[in-house]
């Protein structure tokens, strides 16, 4: 409980909220429920510059997430990239090449 409060400035009470909020599950993959490893508190370092980017504070932090969704697909791809994820999905190439 207290590494959420002091790494992130937000008590237990409030993860255990965004977690019910989440429907108990990773707000990405709606798989992960925490039970075999605890949800990691996300937030985003763009939004504050008055801690270190290591901490987080109740106005930076964004949501629950299980680690791959956290450090694999967040971590590891931007915005843009993940943008383009979905417009390749929702219109492959190849379909527009091949018919």
């Amino acid at each position: 409980g207290l590494k959420v409060e002091n790494t992130y400035g937000i008590t237990v009470e409030d993860y255990w909220k965004i977690l019910d909020a989440q429907g108990g599950k990773c707000a990405i993959c709606q798989r992960a429920t925490g039970a075999t490893k605890r949800l990691a508190v996300d937030h985003d370092h763009r939004v504050c510059q008055d801690h270190p980017p290591d901490k987080g504070c109740p106005r930076c932090v964004r949501g629950l997430l299980c680690y791959p969704c956290n450090h694999n697909l967040l971590g590891r791809y931007g915005i843009d990239a993940l943008e383009r994820a979905i417009g390749y999905l929702k219109e492959p190439p190849a379909r527009r090449v091949l018919g």
